[in-house]
């Protein structure tokens, strides 16, 4: 398993090198993403005049290189068919301004998140639909978390697991790359049991043993791939899409020490 330290200058080589063959390819621009800002909040107006909040660089790099759960969420794509934006930079929170997290893949991410670092193989840390978002975002600040897509190039409000699939394969060595970079140790797959997990496996931990039906374990890296549903799904509830991870990891981390 790779040991170089995760770095964004290292990331931005890898997503440029993916922008510049996604561009030859006809494919254009890409996303950027990889561990998330934890700076300060800029506050600009964008050229639709409506106003706009993004974290900028704090100090995540090293809370990620010496973290002991480094979590990674992989999604399928951006589902914004006109901004390739830069998803490091979009959780924001200041209740003084009124600056909240409103969009439902984001929310479940910071739930989930708060969930992992709080359960253990004796603990499953349970859902709080009351908990205030003082207390979730002081943990996901405290936190070492990244979030990628696939296909970074740009996607649609339903995304084509054929076409997502074909990305992975062309783009694989670039993924494998920034994977092998990222060195996540807990890693969610958001794709509800398609293809992501799989490809996953088999780029970096052709030896992850199954653990139960929704997790694998790579002994070697001390790694786990974890299933989850589309954290948008509009059919699943908050609470949902968190017991399904959090449920499953505690009985992977049960199994692990037993």
């Amino acid at each position: 398993m790779n040991k170089t330290k995760y770095s964004h200058a290292e990331n931005d080589k890898i997503l440029d090198i993916w922008e510049e063959f996604s561009i030859k390819n006809g494919d254009g621009k890409i996303e950027r993403d990889g561990v998330a800002y934890k700076g300060c909040i800029h506050t600009f107006p964008g050229a639709d005049e409506k106003v706009y909040h993004e974290r900028e660089v704090g100090n995540e790099e090293s809370a990620w290189n010496n973290s002991d759960k480094r979590i990674l969420f992989v999604a399928k794509e951006l589902n914004d068919p006109n901004n390739p934006y830069d998803s490091r930079v979009v959780i924001t929170y200041d209740s003084k301004n009124g600056i909240a997290p409103t969009d439902k893949f984001l929310k479940s991410m910071l739930y989930i998140t708060k969930g992992l670092m709080e359960s253990t193989a004796d603990k499953v840390a349970e859902f709080n639909r009351d908990e205030s978002m003082d207390n979730i975002m002081s943990t996901w600040d405290k936190s070492a978390v990244a979030k990628i897509n696939v296909k970074k190039q740009l996607g649609g409000s339903v995304s084509d697991m054929a076409e997502i699939d074909s990305y992975m394969q062309t783009y694989r060595d670039l993924l494998k790359r920034q994977l092998l970079l990222l060195n996540a140790n807990i890693i969610v797959c958001c794709d509800n049991k398609t293809t992501i997990l799989s490809t996953i496996k088999q780029l970096v931990y052709p030896e992850a043993l199954q653990l139960n039906d929704e997790v694998w374990y790579d002994e070697c890296s001390k790694t786990l791939l974890i299933e989850s549903y589309h954290l948008s799904a509009w059919t699943k509830s908050y609470e949902d899409k968190y017991n399904r991870v959090i449920s499953n990891y505690a009985d992977a981390l049960a199994k692990i020490n037993a």
